[in-house]
């Protein structure tokens, strides 16, 4: 995570320090990117993790997993990250999971609840 989505985070965790029993950070989800053929073993490997998908934060409370886009000034793009972090989350971790999907942020931009609401995304200003 980058220094403002940092801030973010723990002043989320300064109001609501019982929020989650474990979380995760940068977790990796989805294929990256094509690795090339006669690729050493090690490089390969590597370059996958450099090249997958991050979600910010998963929270784990009980039988409930939330997956949290962290986002400065907060716009409607950050919903449809979220979303595809929720169905990669499925098809890499857990396909019967049911995430609840977050965007966390300090500033809303126009129309971004909007669109967060009807997605079923759920916007946190923090």
């Amino acid at each position: 995570m980058r220094e403002a989505e940092t801030l973010i985070w723990e002043r989320f965790l300064a109001k609501f320090p019982d929020a989650y029993d474990e979380v995760a950070y940068n977790v990796k989800v989805g294929e990256g990117a094509e690795i090339p053929d006669g690729t050493d073993e090690v490089i390969a490997f590597d370059f996958k993790v450099l090249t997958q998908r991050k979600i910010d934060v998963i929270g784990f409370k009980n039988n409930i997993i939330d997956i949290i886009e962290l986002k400065p000034y907060a716009g409607t793009g950050a919903v449809g990250q979220v979303k595809a972090y929720g169905v990669l989350y499925k098809k890499t971790y857990d396909s019967t999971a049911n995430p609840n999907l977050i965007v966390m942020s300090d500033v809303e931009q126009r129309d971004t609840r909007t669109v967060a609401e009807a997605e079923g995304v759920k916007l946190i200003i923090i």
